[in-house]
Formats: structure tokens, sequence, C-alpha cells
């Protein structure tokens, strides 16, 4: 329990009646105040509502990558930039694997998990990210081609479907300092895979991958 606060008496110098404030105070009181507001009206302008400042997208060849870590300049080619994919169909759970498929791979490739959005959810979103992340800290892209994919039966659970896939792919690491410099491979891996894939309205998301390695992987 804490203390109590104790009320001091009033004195006759506390009772004395306020001092008028000095007429050349008024004036510079109103002028600071009209200094401060401008400075907070010109601060909000400066950072919008939907602004990420620990994300920086520049219109150069050079992205800053930041979700889960700290800013990192990020030198990414043009060419990786344009590959965009044309759309996204998640309309049934085979769709929304090879949407998922197409997606990351771009993301990897300019180190931006958040392109992917739409594809997964925010759980398999965290995911994700931290491989970025990893990617950037050991100083490198993944830039990487499916060459071949074959699904199999999908398997239903409550409202989540098992889609499991035999994938193969092509892939190589980029340096992050040198615009499209490949700093190793290209290298082949196939996986034996599972996608979870959950609705999201009148879509489908990937929720979460399972996958096991058939070889090496560099």
């Amino acid at each position: 329990m804490s203390d109590p606060i104790l009320k001091m008496p009033e004195t006759p110098e506390s009772l004395e009646a306020p001092k008028p404030v000095p007429a050349w105070r008024a004036p510079l009181i109103a002028v600071v105040a009209i200094v401060v507001l401008a400075g907070v009206i010109y601060f909000m302008t400066r950072t919008g509502p939907d602004e990420d400042p620990g994300v920086a997208i520049e219109t150069t060849e050079t992205v800053g990558a930041s979700m889960a870590g700290a800013v990192v300049d990020v030198a990414v080619s043009e060419e990786a930039l344009a590959s965009q994919p044309e759309s996204i169909d998640l309309s049934t759970p085979e769709a929304a694997v090879r949407a998922y498929l197409d997606w990351t791979s771009y993301a990897y490739r300019i180190a931006q998990s958040r392109v992917a959005l739409p594809v997964m959810s925010t759980y398999q979103e965290v995911r994700v990210d931290s491989y970025v992340q990893y990617n950037i800290q050991q100083g490198r892209l993944l830039d990487q081609t499916l060459k071949e994919i074959t699904f199999g039966e999908p398997r239903e659970d409550a409202e989540r479907v098992h889609v499991p896939v035999s994938e193969t792919w092509e892939y190589s690491y980029i340096s992050i300092e040198d615009v499209g410099k490949v700093i190793d491979g290209p290298h082949t891996v196939s996986y034996d895979a599972t996608y979870t894939v959950i609705p999201q309205g009148d879509d489908w998301v990937v929720d979460e991958v399972k996958a096991t390695a058939l070889g090496p992987v560099e």
C-alpha cells in the first residue's frame, strides 16, 4: 500500500494573488506555440500512416530489406525486379501452391518477403521472411527456378487441405553488393513436399510447408 499524500497547509504566501504576465511575454508565448505546432505538422506530413520506416524501396537498383532484421542495402538487378509473376490465382488448393512457389521465388530474388503476402498466411509469412533475412546475413540472394513439379492426391483435414508434390529446382546465390553477380551455383535439387493450404475468404493460401530434400542442398 502506498503512503498517503499529505497536504501542506496553505500559507499567506501561497494565498497571494498571481502576478500578471508582462505584456512582452504574451506575444513570445504565442510565437513559441506556433513554432511547435508547425513542427508537429511537418513531422506528420513527412511520415504517413502507410509508410514503414523499417523498409525502404528505391527506384534505383538498391532496395532496403528489413522486416525481422536491421535495414540493409541490397543490390538487386533490374532483370530480377522485372521478373514479377504476372498474376495470382488462388481459386483452388493446387493453384494456391503454384502461386506460392511463383511469388516466394520472386520474394527471395529481390529480398522482399512482403510481395508474397497475398499467397500465404501470417504464420508462413514469418518463416519466409526469416529465410530472406538469413540469406541477407549470408551476403546473398536466392535465385531459384522451378524446373518440374508433380502433384499427388490432396488430403482434406477439417478446413485444411494437404497437397503433396514432388518438385525439382535450379538455384543460384547472387551477391547483395555486386548487382547480378553469381557467387555460387547453379545447383539442382529435388524435394518431396507437402503444402498445407487453408481458406482465406474466397481464396486459398499456403499456411505451412514441410519438405524433404532428395539430395544435398548447397
